[in-house]
C-alpha cells in the first residue's frame, strides 16, 4: 500500500498459554479467551489501543470529507411508508423521516384530509435508544411499541395512549419482546418473548421463546399461549387474521422449517395447520380458507389452499416451477406471487382459484420482498377485502420505494421514490455466471458505471452471504452508492447456502457441505480477475454476519485472491459459538461442535483455529459491534490478537470496534454514516483509491468518478 509509509506498530497483547479446551480428544489452545470479558479493564485497554491505531489510519485518508458528503447524500433522504389504516373513520398511521432526522418517527392522520401529527418521535430520545417497532391498535387509539438500547435487539414493549399522549404503566412479561399483534377489540395483544430471569435455568435466558398474551391494564402476569416444551432453540412469531377470528402462531427452527397453528380467538382452541417441523410455511386466512405458502414436497415452493374445517388437508393452488416462490400474498381479491428469478424478483398475479392472470412489471431489476425474524415478508401488501395494492421496490441504484398498483389499468404509480443523488441511468447491472470448484454454475451481479473502462485495474468490492436460506438480492445502501460514485465496481455473488435457488441451493452448503459456499466465493474473486475487471490487489472482500464468516474463511484459505477484507460482525471461533446467547440455535445451519463429525469439520475451517504463520494474508479490518446480541462481539478481538502475534508476513490487521452499536449498526443516522465513511476509507487506503479532496458528491456518474483509477 502506497499510503503506508512505515509499518504499523501494534502493542503486544498478553497471551495465556494455559487457556484452551478439548473437543473429541483434541486440544485447542485459546490464548486470548480473556478478551471475551469485554467490560474488564484489560480488555478495554486492548480495545482503546487497537482503535487508536485504526483511527490513525482511517482518520487521515485523503478525501475523507468527500466520502462523508457522498454517503450523506445517499443516506439522508426523506422516507415515507404506505399508510397503516385503522378504525372506520379514515384514521391512518405513517412511518416518516425527513432528511435531517436521525431516526424514523410514527405519525398519525386522524381523519381523511387532516394534517399529520407526531405520535412517537425517537429523535427526542437518547441517541442510543431505538424505536424497533410500533403497532397501532385496531381502532388506532393505542400504539404498542418496542424500545431498545444500544441496538435493535432486546426491545421492551410500552403502550402509548394516542389520545392523551401518556405511556401506560403496562409492562408485558418476558424479555426480548417482538412480533406483536393486537386482539381485534384492542383489549390486549399477543407478542413473542423469552422468559423472565429466574423462570429458566441460568444460561437459558435467550431461549424458550414463546407467544404470550398481555391484557391492557391487567395486573396479572401475561399468559403463555404458545411455544415448545422440549426444544429451547425455536423462536416464535404471531399475526392476527384480517377477519379477526384467528391468531396465526408460528414456531421457527431458524430458517429451516416452521410449525403453524391457528388460535381461534372465540374459544382459544388451537387448530393445527402445519404441525410437523419439516418445511417452511406461511399462512394467511382468506374467508373460510387458508392460503399456504410452503416448500413441503416442493423445494422451490408452491401455494396451497385448505379449508378452515380441515386445515391440514392442503391442495396445490400454484404449482412449483423453475423459479423459487418466496411469498404469496392475498391482496384485493387476487394472489400476488413473488418469485426469485436468477436472484432478483418477479411478481406474478393469480386469481383466487390459482389461475395465472399476468405479470406485474417492476420498475427495473430489483427486489420486492424483505427478510426479517418472521421469515420472508412479501413486498406486496394490502387487505384481502380492500382496494389498495402496495408494492415495495429497491435495486442496487434505487433506494427503498413504494408504489400503488392498479389492476384494472395494470399501472404501477410511484407513491414515494426518494432522491438519493444517484442517477440510475448512469449505471448498469450485469448478471454473469461462473463455475465453482466442482463445476457448479453460480450467478453474480456486477454493478458499475456504464462507461467503465475494462482495463483490468478497477477497484472492486465483492460481497457474499451464503447461509441461512437468505437470498442475496438487489438492495440499496448509502455505502454502495458512494462506492459507485467514486468509480468503483460492486460484485455480489449468489453462493450456495443462500435461498436464491430454493431449498436444494441452501442445503448444498449446510453443515459438512459448507465448503461449497467458500469455494463458490473464491471462484467469484478469481472470475473478476480473469474477466478483466480487476487484479487481486484491487479487490476488496466484504461480509457481514454470516457473510463475515464467509470472507474470513476465504481469506484464510485463498489469501492471494484478495487485496483487502472488511469482516463485519462475524463469528470466528466456530468451535465455541453455541455458548453465546441464542447462537446455539445456529447448529442447525453450521453443525454442532459436540458432534464428532461436524465438530471436526468446523475445526477444519474455523478462522480462529486456522491462522498459519507462513501465509501472506491480505490486509483485514475486523469490525465487531460491541452491543451485538446475534454474533459474539469478542471474536474479532481474539482474531486480531492472534493474527498480530502469529502472522507477521501479511496484514496489517486492524480492529474497528463499533461502539454503541448492535448487529445492524448504530442507532442514529449520523452513527451509520460515520460507520460507512470508515468502511470506504478502509477500501481507499487498502486498495490505493484516491477520492477527490473537494467538490460536490452529488448525482454520481460525473467527472469525480474517474478518481477511482488513481493510485
Amino acid at each position: 500500500m502506497k499510503k503506508l509509509t512505515e509499518p504499523l506498530r501494534f502493542p503486544p497483547t498478553r497471551r495465556d498459554p494455559e487457556s484452551g479446551f478439548t473437543v473429541h480428544g483434541r486440544r485447542f489452545d485459546d490464548p486470548y479467551a480473556w478478551l471475551e470479558r469485554l467490560d474488564d479493564a484489560e480488555t478495554q485497554g486492548f480495545l482503546a489501543s487497537q482503535e487508536a491505531i485504526t483511527r490513525g489510519v482511517l482518520g487521515v485518508v485523503p478525501g475523507r470529507d468527500w466520502l462523508r458528503d457522498a454517503v450523506a447524500r445517499s443516506a439522508r433522504y426523506a422516507r415515507r411508508s404506505p399508510p397503516i389504516r385503522t378504525g372506520s373513520n379514515g384514521r391512518e398511521f405513517v412511518w416518516q423521516a425527513d432528511a435531517d432526522d436521525e431516526k424514523p418517527k410514527l405519525l398519525l392522520r386522524r381523519e381523511r384530509g387532516a394534517p399529520l401529527e407526531t405520535v412517537l418521535d425517537p429523535n427526542t430520545w437518547a441517541s442510543d435508544e431505538a424505536l424497533v417497532f410500533a403497532v397501532p391498535s385496531p381502532d388506532g387509539t393505542r400504539v404498542a411499541f418496542g424500545k431498545a438500547v444500544g441496538s435493535t435487539h432486546e426491545a421492551v414493549i410500552h403502550v402509548l395512549d394516542v389520545e392523551t399522549g401518556r405511556v401506560l404503566p403496562d409492562r408485558p412479561r418476558g424479555t426480548g419482546h417482538a412480533s406483536l399483534a393486537w386482539r381485534p377489540d384492542g383489549s390486549g395483544f399477543f407478542y413473542s418473548a423469552c422468559p423472565d430471569p429466574g423462570e429458566v435455568p441460568a444460561g437459558d435466558e435467550a431461549h424458550w421463546n414463546a407467544i404470550y398474551e398481555h391484557r391492557i391494564g391487567s395486573n396479572t402476569p401475561a399468559r403463555r399461549v404458545f411455544g415448545d416444551e422440549h426444544n429451547k432453540e425455536y423462536w416464535c412469531s404471531v399475526k392476527v387474521s384480517e377477519c379477526g377470528r384467528f391468531a396465526v402462531l408460528y414456531k421457527w427452527d431458524y430458517v429451516h422449517a416452521s410449525v403453524v397453528y391457528l388460535l381461534r380467538l372465540a374459544d382459544d382452541a388451537l387448530l393445527p395447520v402445519a404441525p410437523v417441523m419439516r418445511s417452511l410455511n406461511q399462512v394467511q386466512v382468506i374467508g373460510d380458507s387458508l392460503l399456504i405458502h410452503t416448500d413441503l414436497d416442493a423445494p422451490r415452493g408452491r401455494a396451497c389452499i385448505a379449508s378452515l374445517a380441515a386445515p391440514t388437508e392442503w391442495r396445490t393452488l400454484i404449482a412449483e416451477n423453475e423459479d423459487t416462490l418466496q411469498t404469496v400474498a392475498g391482496v384485493s381479491g387476487r394472489l400476488y406471487a413473488v418469485y426469485c428469478h436468477a436472484a432478483s424478483h418477479r411478481v406474478r398475479i393469480h386469481a383466487e382459484d390459482g389461475a395465472y392472470l399476468r405479470d406485474l412489471v417492476l420498475p427495473a431489476l430489483g427486489s420486492v420482498n424483505r427478510n426479517d425474524g418472521e421469515g420472508i415478508v412479501s413486498g406486496v401488501s394490502g387487505a384481502w377485502k380492500g382496494d389498495e395494492v402496495w408494492v415495495s421496490f429497491e435495486s442496487y441504484v434505487q433506494p427503498p420505494s413504494h408504489y400503488r398498483y392498479d389492476y384494472a389499468s395494470d399501472r404501477l404509480t410511484p407513491y414515494h421514490v426518494p432522491d438519493v443523488g444517484l442517477d440510475p441511468a448512469a449505471y448498469v447491472t450485469d448478471q454473469v455466471w461462473y463455475e465453482s470448484a466442482d463445476g457448479t454454475r453460480v450467478s453474480m451481479f456486477i454493478i458499475h458505471r456504464k462507461d467503465l473502462p475494462r482495463d483490468g485495474r478497477m477497484p472492486v468490492r465483492l460481497s457474499g452471504y451464503g447461509g441461512f436460506n437468505i437470498s442475496l438480492q438487489p438492495r440499496f445502501s448509502a455505502v454502495t452508492a458512494a462506492w459507485l460514485k467514486l468509480g468503483g465496481v460492486l460484485a455480489f455473488a449468489n453462493v450456495r447456502g443462500g435461498g436464491e435457488y430454493g431449498r436444494a441451493w441452501h442445503e448444498a452448503a449446510v453443515k459438512t457441505r459448507r465448503q461449497n459456499a467458500f469455494d463458490d466465493y473464491i471462484a467469484a474473486a478469481r472470475f473478476l480477475v480473469s474477466a478483466g475487471y480487476t487484479t487481486p490487489s484491487r479487490l476488496a472482500s466484504r461480509g457481514n454476519s454470516n457473510g463475515g464468516v464467509l470472507v474470513a474463511v476465504t481469506a484464510m484459505q485463498a489469501p492471494e485472491a484478495f487485496g483487502a477484507v472488511f469482516c463485519r460482525a462475524p463469528t470466528l471461533d466456530m468451535l465455541q459459538f453455541p455458548k453465546f446467547g441464542f447462537m446455539s440455535s445456529a447448529t442447525v445451519e453450521y453443525g454442532s461442535p459436540d458432534d464428532p463429525v461436524e465438530g471436526a469439520y468446523l475445526a477444519g475451517y474455523s478462522p480462529y483455529h486456522n491462522v498459519r504463520a507462513d501465509r501472506r494474508y491480505p490486509v483485514i479490518a475486523f469490525v465487531p459491534a460491541l452491543n451485538d446480541r446475534i454474533a459474539p462481539p469478542y471474536d474479532p478481538l481474539k482474531m486480531v490478537a492472534r493474527l498480530q502475534a502469529e502472522n507477521t508476513v501479511g496484514g496489517p490487521y486492524l480492529l474497528l470496534p463499533l461502539r454503541g452499536s448492535g448487529h445492524g449498526g448504530g442507532t442514529t443516522l449520523t452513527a451509520l454514516i460515520e460507520q460507512d465513511v470508515d468502511e470506504l476509507c478502509f477500501y481507499c487506503w487498502a486498495l490505493d483509491v484516491a477520492p477527490p479532496a473537494t467538490g460536490a458528491a452529488g448525482a454520481g456518474g460525473g467527472a469525480e468518478a474517474g478518481a477511482a483509477g488513481a493510485g
